[in-house]
């Protein structure tokens, strides 16, 4: 009984004859979704036809859902791709501020889809280095609102951008108007 010959032979010997029969191959051989005869699966020792039939079903059923899921996935590459496109010629003519820019970049970058940063720095003028450290008003009627001093990471006007500020007084009450290009550094100027 050592020998691996014999034992499968006894094996069979003891299982009923249309368990084994394979009857021209019939087992394994299937139509496809295309219609196309002769694609082949495996079928395991014992298993009937039927069986060896859902398994090339299911086989077919995930080549499907495969082939639909890059055809999807085509299909959003090319959405983000009109959209990114659209608000950067938006942006580079003007119809679109800065402060749109950024709420649309978090928006965007909030999908977390594969290879965002690298469609939205060949679309749009401000590579998202540049945006990830930037942050639009966080106030009504786009303002900034916020305690001084703040993090580097709390939103403030951008350098660059003019802003008109009111500083206030420990009951709330205003205590200076200003204006400036520089927030951060003016902010800084009047705590010295």
């Amino acid at each position: 009984m050592s020998d691996p010959n014999r034992f499968e032979a006894a094996r069979s010997a003891d299982r009923p004859a249309d368990v084994c029969a394979d009857p021209a191959g019939a087992a394994n051989d299937f139509v496809n979704d295309r219609g196309q005869a002769g694609d082949r699966v495996p079928r395991t020792r014992g298993a009937s036809v039927e069986e060896a039939a859902a398994y090339a079903a299911t086989l077919q059923k995930i080549e499907l859902l495969q082939r639909e899921q890059k055809r999807l996935a085509e299909a959003q590459e090319k959405a983000e791709i009109q959209i990114l496109q659209r608000y950067g010629a938006g942006y580079r003519c003007g119809d679109i501020t800065i402060t749109e820019l950024l709420e649309f970049f978090h928006a965007y970058r909030a999908l977390e889809t594969p290879r965002w940063s690298l469609r939205w720095n060949e679309h749009i003028s401000l590579p998202h280095q540049t945006c990830l450290l930037l942050h639009p008003p966080n106030g009504p009627g786009h303002t900034w609102v916020g305690a001084w001093p703040c993090s580097e990471d709390a939103p403030t006007p951008l350098k660059g951008v003019a802003v008109v500020y009111i500083l206030f007084d420990e009951r709330n009450e205003p205590c200076y108007v200003g204006s400036t290009q520089r927030f951060r550094t003016r902010m800084n100027d009047h705590v010295k």
